[in-house]
């Protein structure tokens, strides 16, 4: 039975996201159906899978069917006031507004140009910038978010010029760049996604929103189904890709990576179901809560561990240690629970609408500061340079993440705004597709 309310509610995540994006009351490439896609992938079809295969990745739950049940209730009860929260409540709404300036544009040129600069920035900050001391951490973050940003300006700059050879080359040449970036010594997928998706974003807001529905998944069928074969098959060889510095031997080993094997590891879940049905099972009754400790984590995070070195861990760091999990390095892995997993862990159901509120506010603040500016790239491809992370949000250490998201959207808003300054003109006002608005 839970196994079939779960796949009813991806069935229904599913139809809201296409019925919303074709009446165009929410884009169909928005923050927040990022988010849903890996809210689906990591709390709906791989509790689902787990639930049915009884296959807990290593995790031991005493009870499944009543612990199934509650995961189930908390799924939905989390599902329902993340969209309230995302479609009721104005608070987003009202700060998006107050960081919407005068409708601006720049040439085609310039972002092109500031893409290849980002770039060349972006390089030799990610790989000399983790040695510089207190920052070095904020180093790695700033320059995925350099390689995000530029990925997007080339695609919304191709997207005007799809055909033009000097574009192309560009273009391609930021994109490759963009990957050199993300796939340095990097374990996470988020990177990779950030540059593909980033590319897509700039393309999406410039152009692709602005063709018929039918047209418009017709291309992003194709999109999409490249972007899977490329983290599927940075997946199957993640283990061994942050092990190296050498990219060069890391694409050739994705091209010959097992991309089944990739896709099959990111749809069940990698674990997820199996450390949230843990963390009901054990909080609070075997194990004290924190209380809300992922918010105060959000603020946390910037404080260096050279300044203070006994800064608490998140969750994720200690799950593995307090599951007594085998066969992994306890005291090297990271296993995050997902939201629902943190919200057992820090006060339950209470702390479950409070995230729900939470994140269903901070999603929709970037998607209004898009829908608020609709032709202006100094908002909007800043908004999107931190898709990959949006798409990991759901399960992954979501102050960690959070903070993270903060910090590249941050620094890149603050490089888009000095480049206004100097190469920004005042927009000539446009009328497109617009969203209808939430009231």
């Amino acid at each position: 039975m839970m196994v079939f309310l779960l796949y009813l509610l991806g069935l229904f995540t599913c139809v809201l996201v296409l019925m919303q994006g074709l009446s165009r009351k929410v884009e169909l490439f928005s923050i927040r159906n990022l988010y849903l896609a890996g809210f689906l992938i990591y709390h709906v079809l791989g509790p689902a899978r787990a639930l049915s295969t009884e296959d807990f990745s290593g995790f031991r739950v005493s009870d499944p069917k009543n612990t199934g049940m509650w995961l189930t209730i908390y799924i939905y009860v989390y599902f329902i006031v993340y969209l309230f929260a995302y479609q009721r409540i104005n608070i987003a709404r009202w700060f998006a507004s107050k960081m919407s300036g005068i409708p601006s544009e720049a040439s085609d040129s310039m972002l092109m140009l500031l893409g290849v600069v980002l770039i060349a920035i972006g390089i030799p900050m990610r790989l000399y910038g983790p040695y510089l001391p207190i920052v070095g951490p904020a180093m790695i973050n700033v320059s995925l978010a350099l390689a995000a940003i530029a990925c997007s300006a080339a695609g919304w700059v191709w997207s005007q010029r799809k055909f033009n050879a000097a574009v192309i080359s560009i273009a391609g040449a930021i994109v490759i760049g963009g990957l050199v970036i993300s796939l340095y010594g990097i374990f996470g997928r988020r990177p990779l996604v950030g540059v593909l998706f980033g590319f897509a974003w700039g393309a999406y807001y410039r152009w692709a929103r602005y063709v018929a529905p039918g047209r418009l998944i017709l291309y992003m069928v194709p999109l999409l189904g490249a972007a899977t074969i490329i983290v599927g098959a940075y997946t199957a060889i993640r283990r061994e890709a942050s092990r190296t510095s050498d990219v060069q031997s890391l694409f050739a080993a994705m091209l010959e990576a097992d991309v089944k094997e990739g896709g099959s590891s990111i749809a069940s879940g990698q674990g997820c179901a199996g450390a949230m049905m843990w963390a009901l099972e054990q909080y609070p009754q075997f194990i004290e809560p924190k209380p809300l400790f992922s918010l105060q984590y959000m603020v946390l995070y910037f404080v260096p561990r050279q300044i203070w070195p006994d800064k608490p861990e998140p969750l994720s760091t200690q799950v593995a240690t307090l599951a007594r999990l085998e066969k992994v390095n306890r005291d090297a892995i990271t296993i995050p629970p997902g939201v629902v997993g943190y919200a057992a862990a820090e006060g339950g159901m209470i702390a479950l609408v409070i995230y729900a509120l939470f994140f269903g506010q901070f999603t929709r603040f970037f998607d209004e500061l898009v829908r608020q500016n609709p032709f202006n790239p100094f908002i909007i491809l800043p908004a999107g340079c931190v898709t990959g992370q949006f798409l990991g949000l759901a399960r992954g250490d979501i102050s960690s993440f959070t903070a993270i998201i903060v910090v590249g959207f941050a620094s890149t808003m603050a490089l888009m705004f000095v480049f206004k300054l100097f190469f920004g003109k005042r927009a000539v006002p446009q009328y497109g597709l617009q969203w209808q608005q939430y009231r």
